[in-house]
């Protein structure tokens, strides 16, 4: 199995979990708020565990084929439109926030207002060294390396090889930061708030995912015609 395929293959097994636990957090969220106690925390850790486990997977994958990780095929056409530094925007938690319409105290908007800010300002730097990386494939070494015929031992690749570590590093650092906003907004938030932001998010995405697997087949039969 190739490095894609089992990625592919396991991210098929990862949505299929998240529809578990969306039901199961909805399931915790109907019922009256004195019987949730403790389980409805342990759903929302679990969730949030859960999202950490495909970028732990996907780092993996990046290890071993750093092309494959950039290369995220087994995303479907719909999904890839939401990508940004190979993922989701970490923004996107805030819009999830809103729409869920949660009651926040003053001091709850406060800190999530600083953290939204903190993950802009994150966002920018990574846009910024994600363009840079980019910038360097078109630097002198790697043209000079892919312009001289014929070329030298593996000079091509080593120039190229340099340029991918760098990519390494920052899809890492990417999926950090939407871990890390994650986290930091679940943990400004009661756990019933919790609860039903994560519900959203994870809705969000399987909706996404349903879309564009739906678009795929429609435009599948239309190219087969």
């Amino acid at each position: 199995m190739s490095c894609s395929d089992d990625m592919a293959a396991f991210y098929d097994a990862w949505v299929g979990r998240e529809e578990q636990i969306v039901a199961e957090l909805t399931a915790a969220l109907a019922l009256q708020p004195r019987r949730r106690g403790d389980a409805l925390a342990l759903l929302v850790d679990g969730a949030v565990a859960h999202v950490a486990a495909y970028y732990e997977h996907k780092s993996r994958l990046a290890d071993r084929d750093v092309v494959a990780a950039l290369d995220p095929r087994w995303l479907n056409p719909i999904e890839r439109t939401f990508l940004w530094a190979w993922g989701w925007k970490p923004a996107l938690m805030f819009r999830f926030v809103e729409s869920v319409g949660v009651g926040l105290r003053l001091e709850q908007r406060r800190a999530l207002e600083e953290l939204r800010g903190a993950t802009a300002a994150a966002e920018r730097e990574v846009d910024l060294q994600v363009a840079a990386v980019q910038e360097s494939l078109a630097g002198p070494r790697v043209l000079a390396a892919l312009r001289r015929q014929p070329l030298r031992n593996g000079e091509a690749e080593d120039a190229v090889a340099v340029v991918g570590r760098s990519l390494r590093v920052l899809l890492v650092a990417a999926d950090a930061l939407r871990d890390r906003t994650l986290r930091g907004v679940v943990g400004l938030l009661a756990t019933d708030q919790a609860g039903a932001v994560v519900v959203a998010m994870l809705r969000f995405h399987l909706g996404v995912r349903r879309a564009g697997r739906d678009w795929s087949s429609g435009h599948g039969a239309q190219r087969r015609t």
